[in-house]
């Protein structure tokens, strides 16, 4: 009789034990997965005010659930798509310098930030080829490698072709249409640029849908480009409307009204 109960005494200790276990398994789950979408929430939040101090705490959060989970791909993506955040931010303090210097300095730092994303954009493509968004961000890091005619001959065919992989994946992925878009507004005309076919896929991105505020900003920069100011203003008053914080809509539109 003594050993039954010493037997359940046991099997009572093994089975509390295991409950507690699985108590703090789910806790700590849960925590971890309340700080991914708090992070979530500081990238999103840094991309529409390029707050640079909320993109660096949200990679930072990314990149240490990155290191505890490294067979996620999930976290590997989203601490590139930081990073190319950030580098969007620096190509949109590069347009309002006036310095050389000061332009210079931060394309180096772009292109830092460019090579750091995409070795987790690679860790993520490893982990998941088929996800299409990883590769139309690591297209997106290798066009922010670029900085000059040789650098272009080096990474423009790398983004090309991992955005084409995107659009293979995903033919609908709205973002990798706005990278190819971006192309022809960008690139010369004797490299395959055109900047009226840009404006053609903008426009359609933007009518399906009206909520990518980098469509807006590219659109507006492209009828800039080819001599249609009013129109260009009118694309950052709508930014503008979509999200009154918007400091490239500010910034264009109040350059537009000094050259008045």
């Amino acid at each position: 009789m003594g050993q039954m109960i010493g037997k359940r005494t046991k099997l009572r200790t093994v089975l509390f034990s295991l409950i507690l276990i699985l108590i703090f398994i789910t806790f700590t789950a849960e925590g971890g997965n309340d700080e991914f979408e708090q992070a979530k929430r500081q990238l999103k939040d840094g991309i529409r005010t390029y707050d640079e101090e909320l993109l660096q705490e949200a990679k930072e959060v990314f990149i240490k659930l990155a290191n505890k989970n490294p067979s996620d791909y999930a976290y590997a993506y989203y601490v590139a798509l930081t990073y190319l955040s950030l580098c969007d931010l620096k190509n949109f303090e590069i347009t309002n310098s006036t310095v050389k210097t000061d332009k210079k300095r931060l394309k180096t730092k772009r292109i830092s930030m460019a090579k750091e994303g995409l070795n987790y954009a690679d860790r993520s493509i490893e982990l998941n080829n088929n996800f299409s968004d990883s590769h139309r961000v690591k297209g997106a890091l290798f066009s922010n490698m670029i900085s000059g005619m040789f650098s272009g001959i080096r990474y423009g065919g790398m983004a090309e072709d991992e955005i084409n992989i995107a659009l293979i994946i995903e033919p609908n992925n709205a973002l990798a249409k706005i990278e190819v878009a971006r192309e022809y507004i960008k690139k010369p005309g004797l490299l395959g640029g055109d900047v009226k076919k840009g404006i053609e896929i903008l426009e359609k991105i933007l009518k399906d849908n009206p909520e990518i505020e980098k469509g807006y900003t590219y659109l507006g920069i492209a009828y800039e480009e080819i001599g249609e100011r009013e129109k260009a203003m009118n694309i950052f008053k709508q930014l503008l409307n979509l999200n009154p914080g918007n400091l490239e809509a500010k910034f264009y539109l109040e350059r537009f009204t000094t050259l008045q």
